[in-house]
């Protein structure tokens, strides 16, 4: 459904398209054509660490070096490469860079949606986080924007902000008030190395360089392993009318290439 949103501030054209937890700010005006487009686009820097470049293997890596479960780095880490294995569910090519001098950016790639034939820059910042969220993690990705690596600086690149909690309503205003194209995804850790989305939402600029039309909604399915009729829910996107499936995958470095294998 439909309706105006903030009609105080905005004019009518931005809409507000709501499905159970999963919201979409947009725009009716069309989509620019940005400058960036696959056969142009940059080359990821190298990852942070040549001990792991994936989930499993920091698995690995923490076992052999008796990392604790409990410990920041451990969390930190593996929330970052849970979100880099769920998140191309949603169209998003993503590479781990996360490290001390990341500049506040922990993955970074590309996202494909079927509204566009070429994909958006984005860089994304991972919060596993037990408290309440508030308007603050906004504040800290539009400063992030400022840090970005070569090739992935200017006015169409997504910041996209990826925690374990839901947004607050201070969160939500904080990513309509952005010029800067934002997206809030809560993504959920269901064990055994499984993340599941579980909210996203994104402000109207986000719309306007290339997600019209891409809806958001709610997707119920068995819970595998179980042997009654428990289901899960996570959140998907849609394009006219129906759930869209993306091939996208994470983009992995091996150790010591500089090249995406």
């Amino acid at each position: 459904m439909l309706r105006t949103l903030f009609k105080a501030h905005l004019t009518p054209k931005y809409l507000l398209a709501r499905v159970s937890r999963g919201h979409q700010w947009h725009s009716t005006s069309s989509s620019p054509e940005p400058s960036f487009s696959p056969a142009s686009g940059p080359t990821p820097p190298l990852p942070s660490s040549f001990h792991h470049n994936s989930l499993s293997t920091f698995l690995t890596y923490a076992r052999q070096t008796s990392l604790s479960p409990t410990s920041t780095t451990y969390i930190g880490t593996y929330y970052e490469y849970l979100c880099q294995t769920t998140l191309p569910r949603l169209g998003l090519h993503l590479q781990r860079i996360g490290g001390r001098s990341d500049a506040g950016i922990d993955l970074l790639g590309t996202w494909s949606l079927p509204s566009i034939p070429y994909p958006l820059r984005v860089i994304v910042q991972c919060k596993a986080l037990k408290a309440k969220v508030g308007p603050n993690l906004v504040r800290e990705l539009e400063g992030a924007f400022a840090g970005a690596p070569a090739g992935w600086g200017g006015e169409e690149v997504v910041g996209i902000l990826c925690a374990t909690r839901e947004a607050t309503k201070g969160v939500r205003e904080a990513v309509r008030r952005l010029r800067r194209p934002v997206v809030w995804v809560m993504l959920e850790d269901a064990g055994e190395g499984v993340g599941r989305v579980r909210q996203v939402l994104w402000n109207e600029r986000v719309a306007e360089i290339g997600a019209q039309g891409v809806g958001v909604q709610n997707l119920y399915m068995p819970k595998k392993g179980n042997g009654d009729s428990t289901v899960e829910r996570e959140v998907v996107l849609t394009w006219k009318g129906k759930v869209w499936e993306s091939d996208a995958r994470p983009l992995i470095l091996d150790v010591g290439q500089t090249e995406i294998s």
